[in-house]
């Protein structure tokens, strides 16, 4: 993995860190960018491509509120924090670029007239067929606010062990941001710029992940069945179990920490954390690294039929930061 990220990136990492709360919600804005408005035009870059995308990100059953009722918002194979699903798909290749939109199970080649828009870079032509997951920060922003970037990076690193997951081996060519390099890859300017993208009727995209791939991708159809029935299991399934049986101390540990009382019904829980004195670019490697590992953790227990909920937003207390846990529903969680 090849870190390179930019500097800016240290400030809100940092904050992340601490306890202030995130305070009222923010409109989200929306799930998908809505690139024909930019001059993009649906287009298939492949069918095997296009099942990879599918594999990752194909709509099931929907969300549901606290009392049952169905929400608008549809699961997905990826899990995503608070459900925001912020992770959004490109492929570049040669001198194309695609944009899929996940919420209508299409993709768009965008136009060149949008990289002449004054602002908007070129691009430089890709010599390999390029996956980059960007987020669309809108929502997750309007939920956590200050401690939304070590989310957006845990939804990312989970998309690229997805990936990983159902074309059956690791990725020898990924490259994390956000950084110039990603978004000249991409051709999109920065999203702090945001005037250039509200002005061509898009949201701010910032690039997270890029990954090398075959123009026609073999798939594990093994991992592609686990990965399409994995599902979070419901926090009533955790409180459940909560109420039969005493949690271990590590469980307690999450649990107090978090302020979640459903991990209380975990058989086991896995957690990463960072010396709060880390090194801004130390803190983000230590971010991608334990985010892939609790993700390939989630779907090799997806295989086995097992089920697993992530816990995040956990402050720093004392020296560490436990910035993400894996609650396992399994009694052999404790050692995957």
């Amino acid at each position: 993995m090849t870190d390179a990220f930019d500097r800016p990136l240290g400030r809100p990492l940092a904050r992340a860190l601490t306890a202030e709360a995130p305070g009222d919600p923010l409109p989200p804005g929306p799930r998908a960018n809505a690139w024909q408005s930019a001059g993009a035009v649906i287009d298939d870059p492949g069918a095997e491509l296009t099942g990879l995308v599918e594999a990752l990100w194909r709509s099931g059953e929907p969300h549901r509120a606290p009392d049952g009722t169905a929400t608008g918002i549809r699961r997905r194979p990826v899990p995503s924090a608070g459900a925001c699903y912020p992770v959004q798909t490109h492929v570049v290749a040669g001198g194309e670029r695609w944009a899929f939109d996940h919420e209508h199970g299409v993709a768009r080649q965008r136009d060149a007239a949008v990289e002449r828009v004054a602002g908007w870079p070129e691009g430089a032509p890709s010599p390999a067929t390029t996956i980059v997951f960007t987020v669309q920060p809108g929502r997750s922003f309007g939920r956590y606010r200050h401690r939304a970037w070590p989310l957006w990076i845990a939804d990312a690193a989970y998309a690229l062990a997805a990936a990983e997951f159902v074309l059956g081996r690791p990725s020898t060519s990924v490259r994390v941001g956000p950084s110039a390099r990603m978004r000249a890859l991409l051709a999109v300017p920065p999203a702090a710029r945001a005037h250039l993208w509200t002005d061509l009727g898009l949201a701010p995209e910032i690039p997270l992940v890029a990954f090398d791939v075959s123009a026609r991708p073999d798939l594990a159809p093994a991992a592609v069945h686990a990965l399409g029935r994995r599902r979070s299991p419901s926090v009533d399934v955790f409180l459940a179990r909560a109420e039969r049986r005493r949690p271990l101390n590590g469980v307690e540990r999450i649990a107090r920490a978090s302020g979640q009382a459903w991990v209380r019904g975990a058989a086991s829980v896995r957690s990463w954390s960072v010396p709060v004195a880390s090194s801004p670019a130390a803190l983000a490697h230590a971010l991608w690294a334990g985010h892939l590992a609790a993700a390939r953790l989630a779907y090799a227990a997806a295989l086995r039929g097992a089920g697993t909920r992530a816990v995040s937003g956990l402050p720093a207390q004392g020296d560490r930061w436990t910035f993400h846990a894996l609650a396992f529903l399994d009694p052999t969680g404790d050692h995957p």
